[in-house]
């Protein structure tokens, strides 16, 4: 009867093992936040990386009739640099997109968007990342799609890709 207490004690670290092992190879590979989505976008007053005006989200994408991609990208982020061509192959194909300079000085975001070409219409600076607080941001890039009344109505996290900027362009243009 001793030995049997003896056991106990590995019978129980194997059953968690087992457990933890089952839920380590069973998540989710993606994180995916889409809490915001349907949501309006956060009211933040931020400047505009050419004139240092300070504008928000809600009244940019009000200015337009369609909804608008707001992309967030830094300088300093090789996928950002990835998801680029895709960009400007939607704003070529009429697309309204609004940069987010993420937690990038805005001498570096200017000279990045120079040498790599803008595809923004608007560029504004969220140099301590506040704004990326408010969306709830993972990371970057991160591309939000939303209406001219500010609400969003998507969401991709990590950089775009074909498939995705066409699925983007498919909802603009159906607006």
């Amino acid at each position: 009867m001793k030995r049997l207490f003896a056991f106990i004690p590995l019978i129980v670290l194997a059953a968690l093992v087992g457990v933890f092992g089952y839920f380590n190879f069973h998540k989710k590979t993606e994180y995916q936040p889409r809490e915001l989505v349907g949501q309006p976008v956060p009211v933040r007053a931020l400047p505009d990386l050419k004139t240092a005006e300070l504008r928000d989200l809600k009244t940019i994408a009000a200015t337009y009739d369609k909804p608008v991609v707001v992309n967030i990208f830094a300088s300093w982020c090789t996928p950002c640099l990835a998801e680029h061509p895709f960009l400007l192959d939607m704003k070529s194909k009429g697309a309204v997109i609004i940069g987010i300079a993420y937690k990038d000085t805005p001498v570096n975001s200017l000279n990045y968007l120079v040498k790599h070409r803008d595809p923004y219409a608007v560029v504004i600076s969220d140099e301590p990342g506040d704004m990326g607080l408010d969306l709830g941001i993972s990371g970057v890039p991160e591309t939000y799609l939303v209406r001219p009344n500010g609400v969003i109505i998507d969401k991709i996290t990590g950089p775009l890709d074909q498939q995705q900027a066409d699925e983007l362009m498919a909802k603009i243009n159906s607006f």
